[in-house]
């Protein structure tokens, strides 16, 4: 196991993190351009907008707004099914893959000069597996695609908006836990790994 001084600070973490959320964001959205229905989709999250400020105002009562907030959520989510799908695919390629076989180390790492390492020996693939499930979203982002593909509107909206709120508390946990003296987040604690100060 690496020297406690090796570890890397939750700036440096948090730095790499927003570095390679940007690369990938912006991949994926030049990726799914030609495959998006724009227009749809704007319209859509315009009448999203709308829904939410005649709820604001009072001007429909809140099983109302469920509903049909419901409703524009899920064709939303069909609509742009396809981004979903685009994004798991880039988020295996990039977190997993490349960062396994560039030593564990991200674009945003490598800036950053840290990387993630195994506590039980050499890196392995599962273990950056488990890292993305988590920490990545990757986890969210496959379920949500099997919901969005094969359950109905409303198993899909209640489903949904439960494994969010789930992963975002795992997410705060974990930026919690990167702050600590060992540094060990709930990815790092499953996955067995990491993040250190690359000399």
């Amino acid at each position: 196991m690496a020297k406690e001084l090796n570890r890397a600070s939750f700036v440096k973490r948090l730095c790499a993190y927003v570095i390679d959320y940007l690369l990938v964001v912006l991949v994926i959205s030049v990726i799914s351009m030609p495959f998006t229905d724009t227009k749809k989709t704007e319209k859509l999250e315009k009448e999203s907008t709308e829904i939410i400020e005649k709820y604001q105002k009072g001007e429909i009562t809140p099983d109302e707004y469920l509903q049909r907030y419901s409703s524009v959520y899920y064709n939303l989510s069909r609509n742009t099914g396809i981004v979903t799908f685009i994004t798991i695919i880039v988020y295996i390629l990039y977190y997993v893959v490349f960062q396994l076989y560039n030593k564990g180390q991200t674009i945003g790492k490598k800036l950053m000069k840290i990387k993630v390492i195994s506590i039980d020996g050499e890196l392995s693939m599962n273990q950056m597996i488990f890292r993305s499930l988590i920490v990545n979203m990757l986890l969210l982002n496959i379920i949500n695609f099997a919901l969005i593909t094969f359950a109905p509107k409303d198993i899909y909206t209640g489903v949904s908006a439960t494994l969010s709120m789930i992963q975002y508390l795992i997410m705060f946990i974990s930026i919690i836990l990167a702050t600590t003296k060992e540094g060990r987040t709930i990815h790092d604690r499953i996955a067995h790994t990491r993040v250190v100060k690359v000399n």
